[in-house]
């Protein structure tokens, strides 16, 4: 017991002596140190003080070797992103300080890239994807990065099978010689493999160029472009309610290859295969399938990888129908009213895009968002909430917050600089004081697009912002952006045949006659003037209008011009116009009516001996009904416009030796493919007859209709693929001589190459007419038919310029040639 007891005794001193000592050295603190000198190693392109500053070390501070403040400053440095390697170590050591040094081992700097082996997309395109500059650090990830980008370019090509392959290559030697250095890299990983790029040789500076490319690396991406790959089959898994060949024609950027599909390539595409498959959600959503979902995709490869097999799993659910829709929250407008909005009734499929539409914001503004926001209810809100019923039913709940309804307060306009302030205010539906109304604000921006001052895609983009200044009024901000408008033209040429002859015009779109020199009015001057062209055609007009009179939608404006033709016949024409013209509100505010009144001399010299010759003197009154609403007036993307003219000269009402009745009907829709503002599909139809009052009266040949060519000469339908004034009725002696009855049909397939700084447009065309002699010869079905494709090419102040290339298919009735194409420039004309 006693040997135990010493046992226990013993164990408990050394448990106090260790304890003890630990305590003693755990209370010791390392000594602090002065930092006596700092010094940097491996550093090439980074300069050392700067390193050092980065570092937060300074000589003279005191620090404790192995303390958070080196592996503060090593990662301070790492931060800078341009070292692979940092260390701080004890360079030296004496008896109160310490001598540090900072190894830091830089990240290469690239000299330039280079691609090698690539033909299907161009070097440029790569490079452009990359964006690597000279001097900039490479570290390993961004080569892989690169590659990648490199990698998704052949991928959307079809090239799945490229193989890319980067390369680093150090710098080895350099020769220089008269005019330039070349440079021999050596590749890193493989001696063996070189690469000379040359510079240019700079004779006072020769050593800067080798010294600049000593320390950077080459960067070679090798390329083998390998073959693309084809699909050869898509198969579907799961499809139930439509078979596989329904839904590959819903796949829109992938299909299987055919010999006779020529005008599509079956190249896979990654990114157009993914957004090919949210298509075929839309599909079937569209069509009820509201719990679709694809649920696999999965390539197979073969024939070397050179072809495809797609398979595409998916579940289609139940198709679902609509059975009741409640609504809560609605006091402005009952259930029914908003149910003829949605346009579901009990039983429908549930079309999940039409309800979206019909729900929020359609570009037709007939949904019930619409609605809402149309009568003030800027803060309208809903939340729809869809309940499944049995197996393929729907109840939907439509909760409903109205919320205040706002007026509108502040109106401002920014950016017109040179169009006046009220030639704007006149042309917007929203009016101070007014219910905020998201409809007069679309139809107050495609005013301003109307009048040309302004960039239309700008005013459709950011054209409008709406701030609220409290719980029931809100402020309007239009911002516009001024562009050119008037065109200015000037030529002058010689001919041996007709001597000179030349040109002035100005047509000033946004004059201001109180100010004629700053413009911004918003009134209409054109002058043009041809002259020397005596031989064939010379005129001058000279007009104005002022389409606000008296600060109302009124439209006053003259014009006066002189006419000189001797091509066919000889003759010279002049007059005068007076006309007044009003915007309606009803229908609805797009309609326009105007009046004319117009004198003129009539002078036929020589009619060859068809049209009644000597002087004649016209008094003629008319009246134009007009609807005009699209989006854009340079080009078009959807909408209409309409009018109808009608003309009476003499008559029992009016004097003068002319007595006719002329009527005139034009027609034109627009419709946007794929929603876009830049595809656009265009119809239009032309039609027109004149008739005597008086039996035997004479009518001068402008009045009559003449069809062909570009439509730039006088009372010239256009009909392209076709000779100017060439279609229509002839005299004995094979003149042509203009008909009563007009008829023609336009069909047009329009895309904009851009729509700003400089509107460039391309399209194709068809299109039919004739001119009859009078309506005992008319035949509607006797159309001269035409095909071709053309462009348009907007630039101030010249204008519209371009041409179209017609193929005339009924030219060997028309004057005896065979079928042809027809070059034809259009000069002043759009669309």
């Amino acid at each position: 017991m006693l040997k135990n007891f010493q046992i226990r005794s013993l164990s408990l001193i050394v448990f106090l002596l260790v304890f003890l000592t630990i305590d003693s050295f755990s209370q010791v603190k390392p000594a602090s140190l002065q930092i006596l000198g700092i010094t940097v190693e491996g550093n090439i392109s980074a300069d050392a003080n700067t390193i050092i500053a980065n570092s937060g070390l300074r000589v003279g501070n005191e620090i404790q070797p192995g303390s958070d403040a080196t592996n503060k400053a090593i990662r301070r440095l790492w931060k800078l992103g341009i070292f692979e390697d940092v260390q701080i170590i004890v360079e030296k050591k004496i008896e109160n300080g310490v001598f540090l040094l900072i190894k830091v081992v830089e990240f290469p700097r690239v000299e330039k890239v280079f691609i090698e082996g690539e033909d299907e997309i161009d070097e440029d395109d790569i490079l452009k994807e990359i964006n690597l500059i000279p001097g900039q650090t490479l570290k390993a990830q961004d080569v892989f990065k690169y590659k990648l980008k490199i990698r998704k370019l052949y991928d959307e090509e079809g090239l799945l099978n490229a193989e890319i392959t980067p390369k680093k290559f150090n710098y080895s030697s350099a020769d220089t010689s008269d005019d330039e250095i070349t440079v021999l890299w050596k590749n890193i990983n493989d001696p063996e493999d070189e690469y000379e790029s040359v510079y240019d040789y700079d004779p006072d500076y020769p050593s800067n160029i080798i010294g600049k490319v000593k320390n950077r690396i080459l960067l070679v991406f090798e390329i083998v472009e390998g073959d693309e790959v084809v699909v050869r089959e898509i198969v579907f898994n799961g499809n139930q309610n439509y078979d596989d060949d329904d839904l590959k024609d819903e796949l829109e950027e992938t299909s299987e290859a055919r010999w006779w599909k020529f005008w599509t390539g079956s190249n896979f595409n990654r990114e157009e295969f993914d957004t090919d498959l949210e298509g075929l959600v839309t599909f079937y959503r569209k069509n009820g399938f509201r719990d679709f979902q694809v649920l696999n995709d999965s390539l197979e490869y073969f024939n070397d990888k050179q072809d495809l097999k797609i398979i595409i799993d998916v579940y289609e659910g139940p198709q679902y129908k609509v059975r009741n829709i409640v609504f809560d929250g609605n006091t402005v407008y009952d259930d029914d009213r908003l149910l003829e909005r949605l346009d579901f009734e009990k039983g429908d499929i549930f079309d999940y895009e039409k309800w979206n539409q019909n729900l929020r914001f359609n570009e037709a503004q007939t949904d019930v968002s619409s609605l809402y926001q149309d009568m003030g209810y800027l803060t309208f809100n809903l939340q729809t909430r869809e309940v499944k019923v049995g197996e393929d039913s729907l109840d939907i709940f439509i909760d409903i917050t109205e919320n205040n309804r706002f007026k509108i307060g502040d109106v401002r306009i920014t950016g017109n600089d040179k169009t006046k302030e009220k030639v704007i205010r006149r042309e917007l539906y929203t009016v101070p004081g007014d219910y905020f109304s998201r409809n007069n604000i679309f139809r107050s921006i495609q005013q301003l697009a109307n009048l040309q001052y302004f960039n239309v895609e700008q005013l459709y983009q950011t054209g409008v912002d709406y701030r609220p200044a409290n719980d029931s009024t809100v402020s309007l901000i239009y911002n516009v952006e001024e562009k050119s408008s008037d065109y200015l033209n000037a030529s002058i040429g010689y001919s041996g045949s007709f001597g000179f002859s030349g040109a002035v015009g100005v047509t000033l779109t946004n004059f201001s006659i109180t100010e004629p020199f700053q413009l911004g009015g918003g009134q209409i001057l054109n002058f043009n003037w041809q002259f020397g062209v005596g031989n064939f055609y010379r005129t001058f007009t000279l007009g104005f209008t002022e389409p606000w009179f008296m600060d109302t939608p009124t439209l006053v404006g003259f014009d006066v011009f002189d006419t000189r033709q001797r091509y066919v016949y000889d003759l010279r024409q002049s007059g005068g116009t007076i006309k007044v013209g009003r915007r309606l509100k009803w229908p609805d505010n797009y309609f326009y009516v105007q009046g004319m009144f117009r004198f003129q001399y009539n002078d036929v010299i020589d009619g060859r001996e068809f049209y009644a010759e000597g002087v004649s003197r016209q008094y003629t009154v008319g009246a134009t009904i007009s609807r005009t609403d699209i989006d854009n007036p340079i080009f078009p993307s959807k909408g209409s416009k309409f009018s109808i003219n009608a003309e009476l000269s003499g008559g029992p009402i009016l004097p003068g030796d002319v007595d006719y009745y002329k009527i005139e009907l034009k027609t034109e829709w627009y419709k946007r493919l794929f929603n876009s503002n830049r595809l656009a599909f265009y119809t239009g139809l032309d039609m027109g007859y004149i008739d005597e009052l008086v039996k035997g009266t004479t009518i001068q040949p402008f009045e009559f209709f003449y069809m062909g060519g570009n439509g730039l000469v006088i009372a010239t339908t256009p009909l392209r693929g076709y000779d100017d004034r060439s279609v229509g009725p002839r005299s004995s002696n094979g003149n042509i001589i203009g008909g009563r009855v007009m008829s023609k049909y336009t069909m047009e397939l329009r895309a904009a190459l851009a729509l700003d700084p400089i509107p460039i447009y391309v399209l194709g065309f068809a299109e039919a007419g004739n001119t009859f002699f009078d309506l005992t010869e008319t035949d509607f079905f006797d159309l001269k038919r035409s095909a071709g494709f053309g462009a348009r090419l907007l630039i101030n102040p010249i204008g519209l310029i371009g041409f179209d290339y017609g193929y005339g298919f009924d030219r060997k009735s028309v004057d005896g040639n065979d079928p042809s194409w027809e070059f034809h420039f259009q000069f002043g004309r759009g669309f």
